[in-house]
């Protein structure tokens, strides 16, 4: 089962469905989250939230302001019992729209943003493009999807860090 690891709602178990979805294993979370380590003050933004995992775990760091974007309906019952277990439903807000889209149609600048797709859903150049423009100077993007794909990631980004986990890669980029 899921669990918040860190910070100040630590140790917290999350609900998870028992089919059609893929949370971000405990390994790999604790990978990102030690490389990543400031989050205090910051805006993050969720995209392909699922049960809103990572956002929350950035919540529970120190995150000023959390966004999770997500379009499926049973992920969105998720997300919101996992909004209600560390009770802040002020700094955490769920939308129930399309990631791929979300940074073209929001004006909002964030710090940190997570991208964790479906493994079967092929992104195209404009998505990055967008998830460039959506961070601020310095911000941090951090990029989880299967090492089968290839992606032509925006040029404009450093690459920082990358790993591999099995068929799960993990791409940390700053702009």
């Amino acid at each position: 089962m899921p669990r918040i690891i860190s910070g100040k709602h630590g140790g917290l178990k999350l609900k998870s469905p028992k089919h059609n979805i893929r949370p971000t294993a405990d390994r790999v979370k604790e990978y990102i989250f030690n490389v990543c380590r400031e989050y205090e003050g910051t805006i993050v933004l969720d995209l392909f939230s699922g049960i809103g995992s990572l956002g929350i775990e950035a919540y529970s760091r120190g995150a000023k302001e959390v966004y999770l974007v997500e379009n499926n309906n049973q992920s969105i019952d998720i997300i919101n019992k996992n909004i209600d277990i560390v009770n802040n439903r002020d700094k955490i807000k769920c939308y129930k729209a399309n990631a791929v889209n979300f940074c073209s149609e929001y004006s909002e600048h964030y710090d940190v943003i997570f991208a964790d797709p479906p493994y079967k859903l092929e992104l195209d150049g404009v998505f990055f493009k967008n998830i460039y423009l959506a961070l601020k100077d310095g911000g941090i993007f951090i990029f989880e999807d299967t090492v089968k794909t290839k992606y032509d990631i925006f040029d404009s980004f450093k690459l920082k860090k990358e790993k591999k986990f099995g068929e799960t890669g993990v791409w940390i980029y700053e702009k």
